[in-house]
């Protein structure tokens, strides 16, 4: 049975900053109900150097939660942007961090059972490494030298069956 994500304030927080970083939540709530403000302004109402803003203002664009207008500035001669939050781009992004997240524990599933059995950690948690991997390091850590451990990883492969199950309700 597949079930609708029921968007939450706590679920676009936490899809927000996954995906954009958390810094930008305050460009996000200066932005949110206004439309074509310079990065300028943007940089002086949030208190931001300008550097910064465009960073910020970038990461919203990759992801398409903001869109600009580059307008010349006919006194100065240059270029100014003016941005725009994309409020209608959070649903569907809430729902490809969601498929990027089933993905990459569906690909570590297939490694973990691939290898069962066959992982070894660092006494010191340094590193966990495959068999092929531990082998050609003559089962000692790379980082601190310390003799590598057999882990059994059942409960890793049990946890990530749990976690995966959790995400397909809403694939």
């Amino acid at each position: 049975m597949v079930k609708k994500i029921r968007l939450t304030n706590k679920l676009i927080q936490e899809t927000l900053i996954e995906a954009v970083g958390e810094d930008t939540l305050v460009v996000i709530d200066f932005l949110k109900n206004r439309k074509n403000i310079s990065e300028f302004v943007i940089g002086e109402k949030i208190n931001v150097e300008i550097h910064q803003v465009r960073n910020m203002l970038y990461r919203l664009h990759q992801r398409h939660l903001a869109t600009y207008k580059r307008k010349k500035d006919s006194k100065k001669g240059y270029y100014i942007s003016y941005w725009t939050f994309n409020k209608k781009r959070i649903k569907d992004l809430v729902l490809e961090i969601h498929r990027e997240k089933l993905l990459t524990l569906r690909e570590r599933l297939v490694r973990e059972e691939q290898n069962k059995g066959c992982f070894f950690l660092c006494s010191n948690a340094c590193a966990r490494l495959d068999f092929d991997q531990s082998s050609e390091l003559d089962f000692r850590c790379p980082e601190c030298g310390s003799l590598l451990q057999q882990q059994d990883n059942e409960r890793t492969i049990e946890h990530l069956k749990q976690k995966i199950k959790e995400l397909e309700i809403f694939a």
